[in-house]
């Protein structure tokens, strides 16, 4: 039996008996900016929302709300320094496909600094300076978003397409224009994820 610890879980591993892994302290650190700063970044014009990282209870909310199989392949919308993926691809035994989308090259380059001391990550979870809006989800099976009322406005056509191919999402803290969540967790903090699959869309 083997443990390996990185971010938010201890991974057991064994061949005989694959379980889920267990909650810790984080056992990784997330690059920041050379004063030690985890505040918000540089804004880019364009931008969709600020830098405000998804609380731990919000991603396990998420996380179980999604069901993530090592089948997935999942995409953050503004991802910040990539911690939910992180966190994503370490509940899942084995792993699953992981992509993140970061329009501020800060936490873009945060992403990356940080992919590189997580080597089971490294073959499996990309990062992309882009912008979301011209961004292609048609890989996606699942989607984590935490963007502004109005950053997910000018994705909504884009989100509701993808839940009409099947895709699942999970919004934090605000809810995607014109649908309906399937489920809605409140987190320790009173914050609220809203979960949304094809049954969503408006009839």
């Amino acid at each position: 039996l083997k443990v390996v610890k990185y971010g938010f879980y201890s991974r057991k591993m064994s061949l005989s008996s694959p379980k889920r892994p267990e909650k810790t302290g984080p056992t990784y650190r997330f690059a920041t900016d050379q004063d030690g700063s985890t505040e918000e970044g540089s804004k880019p014009q364009g931008y969709l929302a600020p830098f405000n990282p998804t609380d731990i209870t919000a991603q396990q909310a998420a996380l179980d709300m999604m069901k993530l199989t090592s089948e997935d392949v999942l995409y953050d919308l503004g991802c910040g320094d990539g911690r939910f993926l992180f966190a994503a691809f370490l509940s899942v035994q084995g792993g699953l496909n992981c992509v993140g989308v970061e329009f501020d090259r800060i936490y873009y380059e945060r992403c990356l600094t940080t992919l590189a001391t997580i080597p089971p990550c490294k073959d499996k979870v990309t990062f992309h300076h882009a912008d979301v809006c011209t961004t292609d989800l048609t890989p996606a099976t699942a989607i984590f978003v935490y963007l502004v009322p109005a950053g997910l406005k000018l994705i909504e056509e884009k989100l509701h397409s993808s839940l009409r191919n099947g895709v699942r999402i999970a919004s934090y803290m605000f809810s995607v224009p014109g649908l309906t969540p399937v489920k809605t967790d409140s987190t320790k903090g009173g914050c609220k994820v809203h979960f949304y699959d094809s049954t969503s869309l408006p009839s």
